[in-house]
């Protein structure tokens, strides 16, 4: 996440301490107000003794928990993949992993580039529109129509740990996020270019790339017991 330029599906917010706020105030999320937060924080001894030390305050304020929300997720950085073991040569893909290694190079690279999986860039994939959400992306963001429809793209890193997939959650596994772009792309005024005809994928060519996207799982990141609840 530290890469990340903004944060969320239509690039909102612009810094990690920004991107903390949304999940506690937001109604769909916590709902919560940061009197309430500091509150709750205030009665914990080991908060009470750690935002002394770091902030040498003796009263929680709401840029302090913002601050440390941000350092605490700046830090989940993936990068022991068997992909990137690969490319540090401490290891080798089998044939079915180095042919949807040639596969997404060819096919999937130009917004999913090396080694962060993203360009950080928002594109209008074809999904079709969810009337029920009417979510149209950037666009509300940037109030620009050419912006209609466009959202983040994500990064591929522990993709196959990261379902649901697409801005709404629409898909449930790999097969179906690439039999969207195999032949369930919408034609749309904003549409990106580079999927006006989709991308054609065999099913054992959609075999091999799925083979490959699971190299992207970083089991040590997963289980980092630094990013796990504290006891």
């Amino acid at each position: 996440m530290a890469w990340y330029p903004s944060f969320h599906w239509d690039g909102a917010f612009t810094s990690l301490e920004e991107e903390a706020i949304h999940p506690i105030t937001g109604k769909t999320e916590m709902g919560e107000q940061f009197s309430t937060i500091k509150r709750k924080l205030e009665k914990v001894p080991y908060y009470q003794r750690a935002f002394r030390e770091v902030f040498h305050s003796y009263e929680i304020e709401p840029y302090q928990i913002l601050r440390a929300l941000a350092q605490f997720t700046g830090t989940m950085v993936s990068a022991n993949s068997k992909y990137d073991q690969v490319k540090r040569s401490q290891g080798s893909f089998t044939a079915q992993e180095a042919s949807g290694y040639q596969l997404f190079k060819a096919k999937c690279a130009t917004c999913h580039p090396e080694p962060l999986f993203t360009d950080f860039s928002y594109r209008n994939i074809g999904l079709p529109v969810d009337p029920f959400l009417k979510d149209y992306g950037r666009m509300l963001v940037t109030r620009k129509k050419e912006d209609s429809l466009l959202f983040r793209v994500p990064t591929l890193r522990n993709v196959l740990l990261s379902s649901n997939y697409m801005h709404d959650g629409r898909f449930m596994t790999l097969q179906q996020c690439i039999n969207h772009y195999r032949v369930g792309i919408v034609n749309s005024a904003t549409l990106d270019p580079l999927l006006k005809n989709g991308i054609p994928l065999s099913d054992r060519e959609s075999a091999d790339l799925i083979t490959f996207l699971k190299t992207l799982t970083d089991s040590s990141f997963v289980r980092n017991p630094n990013l796990a609840k504290p006891e």
